[in-house]
């Protein structure tokens, strides 16, 4: 008795494909993103972000979700960090008007 083969077994010119690379410009959005580094960071990442959204159609590689996430969370963390230094140049020295110095003259 012979047994029927299946489609994966009948086609013998089927071959598994190699596995797709993930753009690395997308990985590194991400992790910069992250990072944030200040802020340059989170500008490093929302550009490699949109540098790898329009290279990943043309190269076939994986990513595009990480080049989105990465854009998005650069934006935020851009926002958190500009909130950040805003807070810190308002409320560290730098500023006058809170030396003590008195009303001048006086003798």
């Amino acid at each position: 008795m012979s047994r029927p083969q299946t489609a994966t077994q009948a086609g013998s010119s089927y071959a598994p494909s190699a596995p797709q690379r993930t753009n690395r410009m997308a990985i590194w959005s991400l992790v910069l993103s992250i990072l944030t580094l200040g802020g340059v960071g989170s500008i490093l990442g929302i550009w490699l972000g949109a540098t790898a959204r329009r290279r990943i159609p043309e190269t076939g590689e994986r990513g595009h979700g990480l080049a989105i996430a990465g854009i998005v969370v650069g934006v935020v963390t851009l926002i958190i960090a500009i909130a950040y230094w805003i807070f810190i140049a308002m409320h560290t020295g730098g500023g006058g008007g809170t030396g003590g110095g008195g009303g001048g003259g006086g003798y």
